[in-house]
């Protein structure tokens, strides 16, 4: 598959078959996406793969803390989206129009949704990226842009994937489950398995025209 293809194939998967992924292929992943820019070529980030017993602890702690009632308290803060940039809150509110159309009615839409987010997606892996505290906001920049080689590469394998924040919304269990360093922040959880054929991963989402976001002068 060429890049092209790749990026133009790539988009959110919510719901996983339960085909386990072979280390040999996580790993070719994520040396393939370590070829990403960084700042000074700082490479900040490490990666955490979750998976087997390891990931099912993560999810039954998450759902305890569901239970409970706990709304999480990530690394990185969560803005309302009452506070996003006008054009930003109309893009998020069309797809969200998006896919209630997608589904039947709002209630098919939101209980598919809800069940995919609140299971983690049932995906058999979470690559979780971290960079360390003592870096600059530029380093979430360059977090990124190894995520997205993650999940183009990944995509090229014939893997699904979907980067949350709900994977990295409760970093203290992560901590604990992960063994990793408190001088660590979780930046995403990248989930990665083979795309279950369902009407929820069917779904894909709907980009600006090019006019409207590219400026020459």
């Amino acid at each position: 598959m060429d890049l092209q293809d790749a990026i133009n194939q790539r988009h959110s998967i919510r719901q996983f078959t339960d085909k386990p992924v072979e280390k040999k292929m996580i790993t070719k992943i994520v040396e393939l996406a370590q070829r990403a820019p960084s700042w000074v070529n700082s490479q900040p980030w490490q990666v955490y793969c979750a998976m087997g017993d390891t990931l099912q602890a993560i999810k039954n702690a998450y759902r305890d803390q569901d239970i409970a009632g706990n709304q999480g308290n990530s690394d990185l803060p969560v803005m309302s989206r009452e506070d996003w940039a006008p054009q930003t809150q109309a893009n998020m509110k069309q797809w969200r129009h998006g896919i209630v159309h997608h589904f039947a009615n709002f209630d098919v839409a939101h209980e598919n949704m809800t069940n995919a987010s609140n299971t983690l997606y049932d995906s058999p892996v979470i690559l979780y990226i971290t960079i360390p505290k003592a870096s600059p906001d530029w380093s979430i920049f360059d977090a990124g842009l190894f995520a997205e080689n993650i999940m183009l590469v990944a995509t090229a394998y014939g893997l699904g994937t979907i980067p949350t924040y709900n994977s990295v919304r409760f970093p203290a269990i992560l901590h604990q489950t992960l063994d990793v360093p408190d001088d660590e922040r979780f930046i995403v959880g990248i989930s990665l398995g083979y795309s279950a054929d369902t009407t929820i991963n069917s779904y894909h989402s709907e980009r600006r025209p090019v006019n409207e976001i590219l400026h020459f002068n």
